[in-house]
């Protein structure tokens, strides 16, 4: 994702929209891999960490817990959660320590357009990783883009803070699915327009594999995750270590 193209407005109506109700179901998956692969060390980064929603579970396991994201307006949002938050970008990290554990979620490198680009942000993480770290990410399962992408039917929910639609559209030949998101969100008393745009690429899995490769990340487990429990396949999940 580009500095242009980071959350906005939208960060205002995505916990109640999408995030929350992923978190509780990525959770489970988090709370199996905490427990079979115990940590050394008890730091946690949490890259593109959006709202905050992953770092108060590490925290309450006894987790230093940082959050590096590109939007300001997420982090604005993130600080009700927690402390250390960083304003980065996920290719070019600007930490020069380890973490013990480190997650990007919300197929947050998705937004990653340029397969050079996600390569590179594999390295920046293999950068703050040692050979005790575990690296756990998800990313949109390619299948998704036409089928759901590609709906003419926009997503739409609302609370009484916010109401959100997300229209999109999938071009098969750029591997790119684009996002309008509109609506409202009820801040500090105040209804805040959403307006804005958002382009995911669709990778395969060979394409994450060979990227990981590249930045110097083996993926130990891959995981097909269903958050939804709606019959299909949503997600990858990745569990890696450095190579």
């Amino acid at each position: 994702m580009t500095g242009a193209e980071s959350y906005g407005a939208f960060a205002y109506a995505y916990d109640q929209a999408l995030g929350e109700r992923y978190f509780r179901s990525v959770r489970r998956l988090l709370v199996e891999r905490l427990d079979r692969f115990p940590a050394k060390e008890k730091t946690h980064l949490d890259v593109a960490c959006g709202t905050g929603l992953a770092m108060p579970f590490f925290a309450a396991r006894g987790f230093a817990s940082t959050g590096v994201d590109i939007s300001p307006v997420m982090l604005n949002v993130a600080r009700k959660r927690a402390k250390t938050l960083v304003l980065g970008d996920a290719r070019s990290l600007p930490f020069r320590g380890t973490f013990g554990r480190i997650t990007c979620l919300y197929d947050s490198l998705n937004h990653l357009l340029d397969p050079r680009d996600l390569a590179t942000a594999f390295a920046e993480i293999a950068n703050v990783m040692d050979a005790d770290s575990l690296f756990i990410f998800d990313m949109n399962h390619p299948e998704i883009y036409p089928a759901v992408w590609g709906m003419k039917e926009p997503f739409v929910d609302e609370g009484r803070d916010f109401h959100l639609e997300i229209a999109t559209t999938y071009r098969r030949r750029e591997l790119l699915g684009r996002a309008l998101v509109t609506g409202w969100a009820i801040v500090d008393g105040d209804r805040i327009k959403i307006r804005e745009r958002h382009t995911q690429r669709c990778y395969e899995r060979d394409e994450i594999i060979a990227a990981l490769a590249e930045g110097g990340i083996d993926a130990i487990e891959i995981h097909e995750f269903d958050p939804w429990n709606e019959g299909r396949i949503v997600k990858l999940v990745f569990v890696c270590r450095k190579t």
